[in-house]
Order: structure tokens, then C-alpha cells, then sequence
């Protein structure tokens, strides 16, 4: 009779860490997507509080407002992240503060996550981005 080259124990404790890998990986893959959904929503943010501030400064600089200027400069800078924006406002109010606010819906890549821990989410998010800047424009 031949005997296995390993000892039995070995063979357990194989055994229990391939058991011990198959419960540990699905957590460690929730928390690794649910990093990078956060991630891309922190980027997201950053990006759309940038095409809110370049679209302020086009509309701090153009009498009267130009939304079509502004609307297309907002694009612009979004573009590159691929989003599009929902909404863009721009008004100016009676002591020349100039507000532009661009809105966007972001989308999580990994719904999922957070359905295992019971709560109820729609897997869109509606984000806002703003600015307010004094127009430079005479009266």
C-alpha cells in the first residue's frame, strides 16, 4: 500500500482554508466595489463642483447671461467623466452675485451592496453642484 506523500493533517488544513476563503471572499469583494462606487461618487462630486465654477466664471463675464455659453462650458467639463447634466440654472440677482447650479444623476455600478445589509436603494443618486460668483460686467 502507498502511502500519500502529505500528511492527513495537511490535508485538513488545506481543506478548511479553501472553506475559510469561500466565506471571507464575497465580503471582501462587497467592500473592495463599494470602495470604488464611493470613489467614483467622490469624483463625480469633485466634477460636477468644477462644471458649476467654470460655468459661473463664463456667466460672471457675459451680459446678459448667456445659458447657451454656459450650458455648453458645463458639458465640457463633464464630458470627460461621462456625465450629462440634467439641469443647468443660472440667474443673477440684485447685487450682481451670479449662482450657477448643474445637476446630474449618478449611477453605482454595485446596487447590490447595499441590499445585503437590508436597506432599500435605488441605485441612482441625484447630485448638485453650485456656485456663486460677483459678476464683473458694468450695470
Amino acid at each position: 500500500m502507498k502511502r500519500s506523500a502529505r500528511p492527513a493533517r495537511a490535508r485538513a488544513d488545506a481543506g478548511e482554508a479553501l472553506v475559510e476563503f469561500a466565506l471571507v471572499l464575497p465580503i471582501l469583494l462587497v467592500l473592495s466595489l463599494g470602495m470604488l462606487d464611493f470613489g467614483r461618487a467622490f469624483h463625480a462630486k469633485s466634477l460636477l463642483d468644477q462644471a458649476a465654477r467654470e460655468g459661473c466664471r463664463v456667466a460672471i463675464v457675459t451680459k446678459p447671461l448667456d445659458q447657451a455659453l454656459i450650458v455648453s462650458r458645463v458639458e465640457t467639463i463633464l464630458e470627460p467623466g461621462g456625465f450629462k447634466p440634467n439641469a443647468v440654472t443660472s440667474n443673477e440677482d440684485a447685487n450682481r452675485l451670479v449662482t450657477v447650479q448643474v445637476e446630474i444623476t449618478f449611477k453605482f455600478l454595485t446596487p447590490g451592496v447595499f441590499s445585503l445589509i437590508g436597506a432599500k436603494f435605488d441605485n441612482t443618486m441625484e447630485m448638485v453642484g453650485r456656485a456663486v460668483m460677483r459678476s464683473e460686467t458694468g450695470n
